[in-house]
């Protein structure tokens, strides 16, 4: 399958997706779109960008097709198991016991690409345990957004197959999800918690999510191109509180210019705190 003559006719058809579509996938790292693209091109009988582009004329619908495919959607309960560890032991007592000193008791995180929900979920499944009896005396808000919305609807489902769920400890599986036909369902103590949204995390509305205590942005950035990680750091700082706690994960860096603007809490798991 041929793609030609490409740079000028990708950066054409990325500009058709962005206009046309509204995806703007322009500053994501050309290997990753390309490598996905080519999904598309051979669903749609189509073998070079200038043909794939034309088809997007005549077939509006593709343009969610392709917002699929080009999004990353692999994720996993306790993807990274240090990081949360580290949320649980660095972050969690000093939030719950500044909210308490404050007489707020209350919670709002921010699971900014929370593909099927994965990771939304395991934020608040570490909530209760790390709570424990003191969960119903706070009030907790988990956004979880995503660019998918075929991923959205699934996270919302909450069902997951024994496969999904195969590294997950015998307790937690135990206390936070309910056998459901041939797999499990998240228990509804833990759903209540999340709310999931539609959210483009490139584009250039702010986010609906003000005054956070807390952001996990993980496995996000490496897709993206320099710019466009300044970019999203600097929307997602500007959404957290003060103090607020940044989650990069085990893979993830701030840029240079975020650097100074925050304090590292731990440094393997990149916890950073906003100053």
């Amino acid at each position: 399958m041929s793609t030609g003559n490409n740079g000028k006719a990708l950066d054409l058809l990325l500009e058709k997706v962005y206009r046309g579509g509204g995806y703007d996938f322009r500053d994501y790292k050309r290997g990753t779109v390309t490598r996905r693209l080519q999904r598309r091109l051979y669903a749609t009988g189509t073998t070079t960008y200038e043909e794939y582009t034309r088809f997007l004329e005549s077939h509006p619908e593709e343009y969610q097709s392709l917002a699929e495919d080009l999004t990353i959607k692999v994720s996993g309960f306790f993807r990274s198991r240090h990081t949360f560890q580290q949320v649980a032991r660095l972050v969690l007592p000093r939030l719950v016991a500044q909210k308490m000193r404050h007489g707020e008791p209350s919670l709002s995180i921010w699971s900014a690409a929370c593909a099927r929900g994965e990771e939304p979920y395991s934020i608040a499944i570490m909530l209760a345990d790390f709570l424990g009896n003191q969960l119903d005396e706070f009030e907790i808000s988990i956004h979880a957004s995503d660019i998918n919305r075929q991923a959205l609807a699934e996270a919302e489902a909450g069902v997951y197959s024994p496969k999904e769920l195969e590294s997950l400890p015998p307790p937690v599986l135990a206390n936070h999800f309910s056998p459901n036909g041939e797999g499990y369902v998240v228990n509804n103590n833990i759903r209540q918690m999340v709310s999931f949204s539609h959210f483009d995390l490139v584009a250039t509305t702010p986010p609906p999510f003000t005054a956070l205590d807390c952001v996990f942005c993980c496995n996000i950035l490496i897709y993206l191109q320099r710019q466009l990680q300044e970019k999203v750091l600097s929307l997602v700082y500007g959404s957290l509180a003060t103090p607020g706690y940044l989650v990069l994960g085990e893979v993830e860096t701030p840029t240079d210019s975020l650097r100074p603007r925050l304090e590292c809490v731990n440094a393997k798991a990149r916890i950073y705190k906003k100053i």
